[in-house]
């Protein structure tokens, strides 16, 4: 029996209760039902609002085209996003070499386990956290080294120099309380890297409610600078390093596209060149600041 979704009274991220509405957007993965975003008037984060509880939006996730648990190359969509990913695998990987020296690793929300092979692959002590069941089966074949756990609680304080959320942060019930516990799990001067869509990049904007990124009800949360800043900062980090994600532009129009041209993309010419015009755009107009990315990853150092 399908639950009831649950109606957020206060904002995950700082607690407030007054919200401004912000759009309704569809879910074209799986239920076909449309939810409401709303924003927070304080911290600006805009959060989907009602919500799926903990245990009731597994269900949202099943669908074999689900790219974060897929391993699938069909299509010319799914091949493009694989061509990418094998180089930008060894970008991020190369990204963590240059925050430090000490080579342990915690893969929050590691999907089908490409990342954490990258980094076991080349010497790194890695733990891959994924809740998702079918993912969690992918990732142990990738590389015998990695430690897979289905629980942060029993991990030891301290003992992992750099914890990575790759396009995660948006899923997790929990904000608060995660944040609490990567400060604990990281060392002295440890290092989170967090990976998020921009709704404030121009490729958000001009898409609105069939923006891919918005990704409902999977995706809780929706953030721009402040908002992500905002929510990280108050649990013992700073803020060091922003970068860009110039691919993620074109990535998530070509997505937008599909919404929009439903079935498929792919029959549609004009939705490609559109697509590609509008990504492209959208990185010329964020050149100068990844404030206006349409996604950015934020290096964050923990403070004592």
């Amino acid at each position: 029996m399908e639950q009831p979704l649950i109606n957020l009274t206060n904002c995950p991220s700082c607690g407030q209760k007054t919200f401004t509405p912000h759009l309704s957007a569809k879910d074209h993965t799986y239920s076909k039902s449309s939810f409401q975003l709303v924003k927070c008037d304080s911290c600006t984060l805009v959060f989907t609002n009602p919500i799926p509880d903990e245990f009731e939006i597994g269900r949202y996730y099943d669908n074999p085209e689900y790219v974060s648990h897929s391993d699938t190359k069909k299509g010319l969509l799914f091949t493009l996003y694989a061509l990418v990913k094998s180089r930008a695998l060894k970008q991020k990987r190369l990204l963590l070499e240059t925050q430090t020296t000490q080579r342990t690793a915690l893969d929050y929300g590691a999907g089908t386990g490409d990342f954490s092979a990258e980094l076991a692959n080349n010497g790194w002590s890695v733990i891959s956290y994924e809740p998702d069941g079918k993912a969690r089966d992918r990732i142990q074949g990738k590389a015998s080294n990695i430690t897979l756990v289905n629980s942060l609680e029993t991990l030891p304080t301290g003992e992992v120099s750099t914890i990575t959320l790759w396009h995660v942060l948006e899923h997790v019930h929990q904000l608060n309380g995660t944040l609490e516990t990567f400060s604990r799990l990281l060392n002295h001067d440890g290092t989170l890297i967090i990976a998020v869509p921009n709704y404030r990049s121009f490729d958000a904007q001009f898409y609105k409610a069939e923006w891919a990124a918005y990704d409902v009800p999977r995706h809780l949360y929706h953030f721009d600078f402040h908002s992500m800043k905002t929510l990280v900062e108050k649990h013992g980090f700073t803020l060091k390093q922003t970068k860009p994600m110039w691919f993620d532009s074109t990535y998530v129009s070509l997505l937008s596209e599909k919404n929009i041209n439903n079935p498929s993309v792919v029959n549609s010419l004009v939705g490609w060149i559109r697509a590609l015009l509008i990504g492209a755009l959208s990185n010329v107009l964020a050149f100068n600041g990844t404030e206006k990315c349409s996604s950015t990853t934020y290096i964050f150092k923990k403070v004592d």
